[in-house]
């Protein structure tokens, strides 16, 4: 209810304002009739369209009709005998709003008077102004501009200000009656001359609106000062209503008073556009007035910079004290629809759609202004589905539209905007993050900026502006958000002008631009291919580019490795060649050209080059019964992606090849015995066409026919020996003489891990698993004599209390209880190992023994040798040490005889 009442008095202050008066004198018939019927249109007034007057008054005066408007009004007639007659049509203007005083700002000879337009298009603003008591020294001016300068004016003087709105030569009914003073000391008395005064007016057609002064450039509408020391007297304004039936009709556009004088008045009329482009507008006034008395005003503050658009961190307030909440309205009248925003005139067009079955005569328009440090709100009405109100730059306003239904405020429809009226947020750190041109020679430039924290994509768009020089700009426009915006289809090394800014989709209300300078880059169309190449050096050549193609200043060649970049200029004169040496071997090189136009660089012409790798520095292969075991090792100094081809080759026996990446060993199986066999590997480094390949390793081994798995018995539950025959067809002396055997103990073969160069027991004696070691010393031969054929080893007999500087391996204790395999591989003078088959044997010891199984149980109580103050015992000192009772008792036997 409360709801209801604000707007129909809201309403009912807006209508009350206007009026129009209906005079058909000289349409009146004879004989006089019964009554006469007024009818208008839009249907906004009281009383009501429809109603009747005596046939003996030709006139009728419409109040709370929509100001500034044009209303249509027919008025017919009831004769006597009862029918009715069309007497005439009439166009009539109903009086404007007066305007709403702002401020007024004084100086010692200047006066600057700020006021809200009302509503209505073409609106004019009568003024008249003349020191107070003394109205016979009167200025009048006629004016299209909301903010008024008034200079010349005498200094200490109290000025009265009376200022109406002007519609069709219709006079607002009510008007702005003020009163000023001028600052500084009061030195005339108007009583005791005449004087002479004149009005200079403005040339036909001249647009008010676009004029300004040096000495204020622009006037933006600011908040209000709450307390001001400097201001000395209250600014008084009182708003006056005609009790005259007529409009008020406008006066002449000029007053002129014939008297003697010297000094000067002048008018000077303001807008509040912000252009660098703008001029000055005077009326001159002419009086003898100088000095008087002044008091100051109430001044503007600072124009206050107010988020609208781009927000950054909050949006803007919708409420407000003078404001019925928006949830209250959505609750009384449910969801709103849009209003529409729009320039037209340098006002402030607003645009809705009501639905048909809104059935809406007229709308009522209130909007508030809700960024000033007291909103003040404004009202008014049309028969339209638009309106025009005045331009609040750096402002917010609250817009509310209803439906009227004759005469009243309706619930069937309304709509809402909060407007946003202040510049676009700039955008920052607009930036060119890439220019480029193809190999078809058509230039593009990359743009990006940061994007302010809150951007409606709906309300406003980003708009570049490109072109060669500040001519022929093109225009594009960006409304997603996107990472980049490239600009494409340029000319090569031309300098392009580019703008960007952020700006409104409604209305004519940019951010400040910010302007960027771009060469676009040169073409290029060189080749660049590699000379000779070897582990250590690079030779790079490069052709020319052809300058009638495209403009560009010197070649560029840059070199990038090892760490390090190296830029070379080149003139478009020299020699095109290049070597770099102290490379690293097997390493990759990128050589890149460019061509440079004014600092900036073309697309780069590369070419990935690879130094050639080393050869593999050991190749060793492990032979056993048909197959062939390679390691190898390289000398990777770059860390580069490093792969190996190996293959082998025999007598009527087809090529086999295999490429290998992150290896260092390969088994080649199902190999044909008593045939030699020519292995090779090659290292490649590099990938792609920039792959390069090493020298070639070869080795030629022999397969041999025989197989052998030596034999395994436990000695003890940590002790095994091993033994195995001297047989030639498994250690064949095709591949070389024996140099020495290793007997390779492992407790899980499946780790694959018995390598060409063995573990030994102190690198696996704290590990869960052990995998493989050797367990014979490094220089270990038991056939170094031809007559013996058969040789055995113990497994674990070794303290193995610290290692020995000469001899690596070291034949430690074994673990009880685990199972072990057991293989033989001997090593030749020619770097060719071969290999037994692993011979396996269980955890527990084979024995029915029951002295053994109680020794074993000893056993398993031992502790490491060096532990013991005599060392390990031995099986002959304890059956040694078994016979003394026995011996003992056949002496003691003998001396008893």
């Amino acid at each position: 209810m409360f709801l209801l009442i604000f707007l129909l008095a809201s309403y009912n202050s807006i209508a009350s304002a206007s009026s129009i008066l209906v005079d058909f004198t000289s349409h009146a018939i004879q004989p006089t009739p019964q009554a006469y019927i007024i009818e208008y249109s839009p249907p906004v007034g009281y009383p009501p369209s429809g109603s009747a007057v005596e046939g003996t008054t030709f006139h009728s005066l419409i109040n709370g009709t929509i100001s500034a408007t044009e209303y249509t009004v027919s008025v017919s007639a009831i004769l006597m005998d009862g029918t009715r007659q069309n007497v005439g049509d009439l166009a009539i203007f109903s009086s404007p709003d007066a305007p709403t005083l702002d401020s007024i700002e004084t100086t010692e000879h200047e006066a600057t008077i700020s006021y809200f337009p009302p509503q209505g298009q073409n609106i004019t603003y009568h003024i008249e102004y003349y020191p107070e008591e003394h109205k016979e020294y009167s200025n009048a001016i006629d004016t299209k501009a909301s903010l008024v300068r008034l200079r010349g004016l005498d200094s200490g003087t109290t000025f009265r200000l009376r200022i109406r709105s002007v519609y069709q030569g219709v006079l607002s009914q009510e008007l702005i009656d003020s009163t000023f003073v001028t600052q500084g000391n009061a030195n005339y008395d108007y009583s005791s001359s005449a004087e002479l005064y004149s009005v200079r007016t403005l040339p036909p057609n001249f647009n008010l609106e676009l004029q300004t002064t040096t000495e204020m450039t622009s006037y933006e509408y600011s908040k209000e000062v709450e307390e001001d020391s400097t201001v000395t007297a209250p600014l008084v304004a009182v708003i006056t209503t005609t009790t005259s039936m007529k409009p008020v009709t406008a006066p002449p556009a000029t007053t002129v008073t014939d008297k003697a004088t010297s000094t000067q008045f002048i008018t000077e009329t303001m807008t509040t556009t912000t252009t660098s482009s703008e001029t000055s507008a005077e009326t001159t006034v002419r009086t003898t007035t100088r000095r008087i008395t002044t008091t100051t005003a109430k001044p503007k503050a600072a124009p206050v910079e107010v988020n609208s658009g781009d927000l950054g961190e909050d949006h803007p307030s919708e409420t407000s004290n003078s404001l019925v909440d928006l949830s209250e309205m959505l609750q009384e009248y449910g969801q709103p629809s849009e209003v529409f925003l729009s320039d037209e005139n340098e006002m402030l067009r607003l645009d809705w759609e009501a639905p048909e079955n809104a059935n809406c005569e007229a709308f009522f328009v209130n909007y508030t202004i809700l960024t000033l440090s007291r909103p003040r709100s404004f009202s008014l009405a049309t028969s339209d589905e638009h309106a025009n109100i005045k331009m609040f730059p750096e402002h917010t306003l609250d817009i509310r539209v209803f439906c009227m239904l004759a005469g009243a405020l309706s619930k069937t429809w309304w709509a809402h905007r909060i407007a946003h009226l202040s510049k676009p947020k700039q955008l920052e750190n607009v930036r060119v993050s890439e220019v480029n041109t193809d190999e078809f020679y058509v230039a593009s430039i990359k743009l990006m900026w940061d994007w302010p924290v809150y951007h409606d994509f709906e309300r406003y768009k980003i708009v570049i502006s490109y072109g060669i020089g500040r001519a022929e700009s093109k225009e594009m426009e960006v409304t997603n958000k996107e990472e980049f915006v490239l600009l494409d289809k340029l000319d090569p090394s031309n300098l392009y002008s580019i703008s960007v800014k952020n700006a409104s989709t409604e209305l004519s209300l940019t951010s400040k631009s910010t302007q960027l300078d771009q060469v676009t880059a040169p073409i290029i169309s060189s080749t660049v291919y590699p000379g000779q190449i070897s582990s250590n050096s690079i030779n790079i050549n490069f052709g020319d580019s052809d300058p009638e193609q495209g403009r560009f200043d010197y070649y560029l060649l840059t070199f990038s490795g090892n760490n390090k970049n190296i830029s070379k200029k080149v003139e478009m004169e020299h020699e095109k060649s290049f070597t770099f040496t102290k490379l690293i071997p097997g390493k990759t090189y990128q050589f890149s050209v460019y061509t440079v136009y004014k600092g900036v660089r073309s697309r780069p012409v590369s070419a990935d080059i690879t130094t050639y790798p080393l050869k593999v520095n050991q190749l060793f292969p492990v032979v056993g019964k048909d197959y062939v075991v390679l390691y190898w090792d390289i000398e990777n100094f770059a860390d580069s992606d490093c792969r190996f081809r190996l293959s082998y080759n025999a007598d009527n026996i087809p090529t086999v090849s295999v490429e290998l990446k992150g290896a260092s060993r390969h088994r080649f199986s199902a190999l044909k015995a008593e045939v030699y066999y020519t292995f090779t590997i090659t290292v490649i480094m590099g990938l792609g066409q920039a792959a390069a390949e090493s020298e070639s390793e070869m080795i030629t081994v022999a397969i041999p026919k025989g197989r052998l798995q030596p034999s395994i018995h436990r000695q003890g539950s940590r002790e095994l020996v091993v033994g195995f025959d001297n047989d030639l067809s498994v250690f064949s002396l095709l591949n070389g003489s024996p140099d020495n055997f290793a007997v390779i103990v492992s407790d899980d073969t499946s780790l694959n891990d018995d390598n060409y160069e063995l573990k030994s027991w102190f690198e696996v004696k704290d590990e869960d698993v052990w995998g493989s070691y050797r367990a014979s010393p490094s220089t270990w031969n038991p056939f170094d004599s031809e007559r013996v054929r058969r040789a055995s080893f113990t497994v674990g007999t070794d303290d193995c209390v610290k290692r020995n500087l000469d001899e690596p391996y070291c034949n430690g204790i074994l673990r009880a209880g685990t199972d072990y395999r057991v293989k033989i591989r001997m090593y030749t003078d020619t770097k060719v190992a071969m290999e037994t088959d692993w011979g396996k044997i269980e955890g527990e010891k084979n024995s029915d023994d029951d002295e053994d199984e109680e020794e074993e149980e000893e056993d398993d109580r031992r502790f490491p040798c060096h532990m013991y103050l005599n060392g390990c015992r031995r099986k002959a000192a304890d059956n040694q040490f078994s016979l003394i009772p026995f011996i003992l008792s056949i002496i003691f036997s003998f001396f008893l005889l």
